[in-house]
């Protein structure tokens, strides 16, 4: 890279939770003659790995006025409702030829914002979550701790305010075209040397370790990601439910975020669940059945 020159950086932009810790790592590795060192943590995230992370569109501007560059950098592209995925993506392409989009498409909802809860637990309430909201829709002291919620109002909550708002956190889908390479985090995690070969091209990267060298530790990643197969298994539980079939998932941790998405996705079918007082989530088609009603 030359001496200041900020248009050679390739800015990653990715939603809270959609690998670019990660992405950032593998691209950081293969271009560099530094060692391989897993960034993995026990919970499949890549924090060991610290990166260029400017957090969102506020902390790029930031990085341009500072006029230190960095081959690659990664941060959100929205950060506030307010906020607009494809206008800061064009403020970021007044200074840059090309940048990275991880999209995480619709069926990667579970694993996306599970990552997101694992990653912020209760802190979740001070982040994407108006707490006010509970305080005044639900039987609730008001400021009373998230902590001390009962379940079944969180996942209330979240199946009417968190879940359906996910096409305006996340945005719409964003075409690859001549700046833009949009990578699905499907085809990031399932697809990985194509799709890293893809990105060496379109960022005309010159590697100086084979992507083959990287895929002993993406399968060591895999098998670190708890919500891995999230989205498929929700999917299952709601079928089966609706369908009258036998299914049983209590081998499986559920999420309060996946049993919300259960409740949201039932009252799309026209289905709601007797779910006050319901604090421990049932664990099987059964009893789940039992619980439905027609709205």
């Amino acid at each position: 890279m030359r001496p200041n020159d900020i248009g050679q950086t390739i800015p990653i932009v990715y939603p809270v939770g959609a690998y670019g810790s990660y992405l950032e790592w593998v691209l950081t590795t293969i271009t560099s003659d530094i060692d391989v060192v897993p960034p993995f943590e026990k919970d499949g995230s890549s924090h060991r790995f610290t990166g260029n992370h400017l957090d969102n569109i506020t902390g790029w501007a930031e990085y341009v006025k500072k006029n230190l560059p960095k081959s690659f950098v990664r941060f959100h592209p929205k950060a506030s409702k307010e906020e607009s995925i494809v206008d800061n993506i064009a403020t970021i392409l007044t200074v840059v030829d090309k940048i990275i989009y991880v999209y995480p498409p619709q069926d990667t909802q579970l694993l996306i914002d599970n990552n997101f809860w694992t990653k912020g637990g209760e802190n979740y309430y001070q982040t994407v979550v108006n707490i006010n909201d509970i305080y005044s829709n639900w039987p609730v002291t008001k400021n009373m701790p998230p902590a001390v919620i009962p379940n079944w109002i969180k996942r209330e909550y979240l199946s009417f305010y968190l879940i359906p708002s996910w096409n305006e956190r996340i945005g719409d889908p964003i075409e690859s075209n001549a700046s833009i390479l949009s990578v699905t985090v499907t085809d990031l995690l399932l697809n990985f040397e194509a799709t890293i070969e893809t990105i060496k091209t379109f960022c005309n990267l010159s590697a100086k370790k084979p992507t083959s060298d990287m895929v002993p530790y993406h399968n060591q990643m895999l098998n670190l990601q708890p919500y891995l197969n999230c989205d498929a298994l929700c999917n299952q539980i709601v079928d089966a439910t609706l369908s009258g079939a036998v299914f049983d998932w209590q081998h499986e941790s559920l999420t309060i975020i996946s049993e919300s998405w259960i409740q949201w996705k039932l009252r799309t079918q026209g289905f709601e669940i007797k779910c006050h007082g319901l604090d421990i989530f049932p664990t099987n088609s059964v009893n789940l059945q039992k619980l439905i009603y027609k709205i």
